[in-house]
């Protein structure tokens, strides 16, 4: 199983673009981690086309994770590349995972899009399901205040995860990923995915041991009502977490603090990168 970075970038980066990255299973069915309003032009430089990705993932609702999430749609739905039939002529829909609070935002924001179909009788009778085959969670874990699971559990094909609520925005549905990369159902290994979220070391080091990666969103900046991965948190979590730290979604002023947090173990992910997930080394 690999990882590999389209935008490694944060918000705001110009320069490393937003985030996107795809997974590749060991059957070679290709998953993408969020979609950002980046991703069309990303993925068209990679050489990779809408209809070699079997399906999407998303963490949460920001246009730097979703708002890719429109072309992608419309693409598989009205057009055929590489083989795969457009949807609307029969063709595969993509799968969809993401817990079901993240869901009901994913379409709260493309609605205004998606729901206009080429139906005569019923032209805003579109739903996620018209362009996404999307996958129920099999187990959801204890109810939060808010008013969802704490945790829900996926499995597609050879795709297992957790995605689990964390501490981004105050208020807002926004999740973690625990995926498995073991060699089979009891090799509980995984590479974990912060989507955005503030630095929680109690989790963290709960997971380390069967953790081979993880990738962690990071800002150099400090300021009030932090909502990403503060590099002075980070920094103080112990030399055998950093070292197993990639650092992403980052500001372009990365270079400026990019000896400091090599010298203290962490790796830097950029565009390009691809990461062995079953070892959490990076690859070439």
């Amino acid at each position: 199983m690999t990882l590999r970075f389209f935008g490694a970038g944060g918000a705001f980066s110009r320069r490393y673009g937003t985030t996107c990255s795809q997974i590749t299973l060991r059957d070679g069915s290709r998953w993408l981690i969020d979609c950002g309003r980046q991703a069309p032009d990303q993925l068209h430089a990679a050489g990779v086309s809408w209809h070699d990705i079997h399906g999407q993932i998303i963490t949460h609702v920001h246009g730097d994770h979703i708002f890719g999430l429109e072309d992608f749609a419309f693409s598989r739905y009205f057009h055929a590349d590489r083989g795969v039939p457009s949807v609307v002529d029969g063709g595969p829909r993509p799968l969809l995972v993401c817990h079901r609070a993240v869901r009901e935002e994913v379409w709260q924001t493309m609605a205004a899009a998606l729901r206009y179909v080429p139906e005569p009788e019923a032209p805003t009778s579109g739903t996620l399901d018209t362009y996404f085959e999307v996958v129920e969670p099999f187990q959801a874990d204890a109810l939060l205040p808010e008013g969802w699971a704490s945790a829900e559990h996926f499995e597609s094909g050879q795709l297992r995860l957790v995605a689990r609520d964390t501490e981004h925005v105050p208020g807002k549905p926004s999740t973690s990923l625990e995926i498995h990369v073991g060699d089979g159902p009891q090799d509980d290994r995984i590479a974990w995915w912060s989507g955005d979220v503030t630095v929680m070391p109690e989790l963290l080091e709960q997971l380390e041991p069967r953790t081979t990666v993880f990738f962690h969103d990071c800002t150099f900046t400090e300021y009030p009502g932090q909502v990403h991965g503060s590099f002075q948190a980070l920094e103080a979590l112990p030399e055998s977490l950093r070292r197993k730290i990639v650092l992403m979604h980052h500001e372009d002023d990365l270079e400026e603090h990019r000896a400091r947090a090599e010298e203290l173990g962490f790796r830097i992910a950029l565009p390009g990168h691809v990461y062995d997930l079953g070892s959490g080394q990076r690859l070439g």
